[in-house]
């Protein structure tokens, strides 16, 4: 497992403690997520929250993608490779993303992913994509369901400030074990992709599955 660095050593504590002040925030099944190890924490999306929720709740550095635009930016440019954001061209299919994401786990890393492929405007889950499971086969990393809730209220989609107050709960399921694979059929990579997103689905409540 990979050391955390002083900066996200710093920031993961004032999330949390903003996330409980501002929000009400809170975790269940977070010592289900292993200690060590590679792991993928594949989760629902609802808002730009959640990346921050999701990895205040565990005690170890969860990488995740961010647009690559906000890398351009002077202070995010410094700040977000410290907190072990991987930079992704939106709608290209960018193979240095998922490198990057590969080697984060190879390292031992935590790597959080949104398998839905964008934030859902509606608040209920949308159909994964198999992005998630090619990931997980060829890295032999299990996979973490997670469910956010409440994030979509608090800081909705489209809106430019958060609401405050408003509940955040992140729920962490059993890891479901893959096996590495380095040739796997489209069928497998179904196959998984479905259980993922099972597994998320029986997380949240029912107005969002």
């Amino acid at each position: 497992m990979e050391r955390p660095n002083p900066v996200y050593r710093a920031a993961w504590p004032l999330a949390r403690f903003l996330l409980h002040l501002l929000f009400g925030y809170r975790t269940e099944g977070a010592e289900k997520v292993p200690e060590k190890g590679p792991v993928i924490l594949a989760a629902n999306h609802l808002s730009i929250l959640d990346p921050i929720a999701i990895g205040a709740g565990i005690k170890r550095p969860v990488s995740f993608l961010a647009r690559a635009d906000v890398f351009r930016l002077p202070v995010l440019s410094w700040l977000l490779p410290r907190l072990y954001a991987i930079p992704v061209e939106r709608g290209t299919g960018d193979l240095s993303a998922i490198k990057g994401a590969i080697r984060a786990l190879e390292r031992g890393m935590a790597f959080g992913i949104f398998p839905e492929g964008t934030r859902s405007r509606s608040g209920r889950l949308q159909p994964f994509k198999t992005g998630v499971a090619a990931i997980a086969f060829r890295t032999g990393s299990p996979v973490v369901p997670v469910a956010v809730v409440g994030s979509e209220k608090a800081w909705p989609v489209g809106r430019k400030l958060f609401r405050l107050r408003q509940p955040i709960r992140v729920v962490y399921g059993d890891p479901i074990s893959v096996p590495r694979k380095t040739k796997v059929s489209h069928q497998e990579l179904e196959s998984l992709t479905r259980e993922i997103e099972a597994r998320v689905r029986e997380l949240l409540p029912p107005q969002y599955r």
